[in-house]
C-alpha cells in the first residue's frame, strides 16, 4: 500500500455535538444558542444544501416541503460605491436586510461580505493603507508573524452612518477612489416585500436571477447502519469519536453515490475494505436526495429543518459554505436526526442497564478547513 501524507489534512477540524431536540420548536423563538440550530445560524453564506432520507418518508412530508418558498438569489455586477447609493442603501441596508458576497479568493483578493448590516472587507496591506480606514490584521495563510492582510468591519446600521457625516464620507471617498473596481456579487434579499419587483433598487444593476429549484435524485437501495444507540453516556471519548466518525463517513459515501454502500455491492474485499458500520448484515432502505444550489440563507435552512422535525423518521441535512476566510474557515456542517440515537446506561452494581426513550437526538458535525501556513 502507498503511504500518502498530507500535512494540511492533519490540521482540519470537525466539531461534533450530540444534543437532544426539544419536543416542540416555535418557529418564532428558535433556540439559537443550542445545537444544531446554532450551527445553522453561524453559517450565513451557504451555496449547497442537501437532504438525504428514506423515499417513503419523503412521500409523507412532500406537502410540507412544497409549502416552503424556494430560495432565490441574484448575480449582479456592482462597485462597492453602489452599496452606498441613497436608494439602495436606505432600502436594503438601513431598513431591509440583505446578504451579499463578492467574487474573489480569501487570502489573495479583495473580498467583501455583507450580513446583518455589517460590511466586512478583506484587503492586502498596500490597498488597506491607501483606503485610510480602520482595520485589524488577520491571518492570511502566509508567514505567521507578517501582517500582510487586513480586515475592515463597518456597521452600516449605526446612526452615524449617514451621508454628510464625516466618518461615513471617509468610506464614500475610499470606495470611489481606491476600492472602485466593479465586482461580481451574489445578492439575496432576506426580507422581500410585495409589490412590483421591477421597481426595486436592485433592478438598476441588471441582476441575473438564480432560482434554487430542488433537484431530486433517487439513490436506490442503500445499506444503512443501525442508528439506535449510536452513542451512549458510558462511551469513552475515543469510542464516541470512532462511532460518530464511521457514521459521518457513511453519510459522505452516500452523498458521493459510492457503490460501496449499495445493497447489492459485492466488491472483492481485496479491492475495497470498506463496510457499512454497525453490524455484519445492515438493513436496507430506498433513499432519496433533495439538493438546492445558490446563495441559500440560514433562515431558509432553519425553516427546512423545522419542516422535517415533525416526521419520526431519520434524516440527514448537510450544507457546503462559501469561503470567507483563508485560515480555519467554516466549510459547512452535517446534521443527522434520529430517535434513540443516544442511549443512557444506568449502572446497577456491576451490570449496566440501557435506558431508551422515544426522544429524538441530533448529531451535528461542523467542518473547519485547514490552510497550509508557511513558516
Amino acid at each position: 500500500m502507498f503511504d500518502f501524507t498530507d500535512d494540511a489534512s492533519g490540521r482540519e477540524k470537525c466539531y461534533t455535538t450530540v444534543s437532544q431536540l426539544p419536543s416542540f420548536v416555535d418557529p418564532k423563538q428558535v433556540p439559537s444558542k443550542k445545537s444544531p440550530f446554532s450551527a445553522i445560524l453561524s453559517h450565513p453564506f451557504v451555496h449547497t444544501t442537501e437532504i438525504i432520507l428514506p423515499e417513503n418518508v419523503y412521500t409523507d412530508i412532500q406537502t410540507s416541503l412544497d409549502k416552503l418558498n424556494q430560495p432565490q438569489s441574484a448575480r449582479v455586477f456592482m462597485s462597492p460605491s453602489d452599496l452606498l447609493e441613497h436608494e439602495f442603501f436606505n432600502t436594503y441596508i438601513k431598513t431591509g436586510n440583505i446578504l451579499m458576497i463578492s467574487e474573489g479568493r480569501a487570502g489573495s483578493d479583495n473580498v467583501f461580505t455583507l450580513h446583518d448590516g455589517i460590511l466586512k472587507i478583506e484587503l492586502g496591506r498596500e490597498t488597506f493603507e491607501r483606503t485610510g480606514l480602520t482595520g485589524k490584521p488577520i491571518r492570511s495563510g502566509g508567514r505567521k508573524h507578517a501582517k500582510e492582510r487586513f480586515l475592515i468591519e463597518l456597521n452600516l446600521r449605526l446612526p452615524s452612518m449617514l451621508h454628510g457625516k464625516k466618518g461615513f464620507d471617509r468610506i464614500v471617498w475610499a470606495f470611489k477612489n481606491v476600492l472602485n473596481q466593479s465586482l461580481a456579487w451574489l445578492f439575496c434579499d432576506l426580507e422581500p416585500t410585495s409589490g412590483n419587483q421591477d421597481t426595486k433598487p436592485i433592478q438598476k444593476q441588471n441582476p441575473q436571477m438564480i432560482n434554487s429549484e430542488v433537484l431530486k435524485s433517487k439513490l436506490g437501495q442503500i445499506s444503512t447502519p443501525p442508528m439506535q444507540g449510536l452513542v451512549s453516556n458510558d462511551m469513552s471519548e475515543a469510542d464516541m469519536q470512532e462511532s460518530c466518525g464511521a457514521f459521518a463517513e457513511w453519510i459522505a459515501m452516500v452523498q458521493l453515490g459510492s457503490p460501496r454502500v449499495s445493497a447489492g455491492d459485492d466488491v472483492d474485499s481485496y479491492l475495497s475494505r470498506y463496510s457499512v458500520p454497525g453490524v455484519d448484515a445492515p438493513s436496507t432502505a430506498n433513499l432519496i436526495s433533495l439538493k438546492w444550489h445558490g446563495l441559500i440563507p440560514a433562515k431558509w435552512i432553519l425553516q427546512l429543518l423545522l419542516s422535517l422535525l415533525p416526521s419520526s423518521a431519520w434524516f440527514v441535512l448537510s450544507t457546503s459554505a462559501l469561503e470567507r476566510q483563508v485560515v480555519e474557515g467554516r466549510d459547512g456542517y452535517t446534521i443527522a436526526v434520529a430517535s434513540n440515537i443516544y442511549s443512557q446506561v444506568a449502572s446497577c452494581g456491576n451490570e449496566g442497564e440501557v435506558s431508551e426513550s422515544s426522544n429524538r437526538y441530533a448529531i451535528c458535525w461542523e467542518f473547519v478547513g485547514a490552510t497550509t501556513v508557511e513558516t
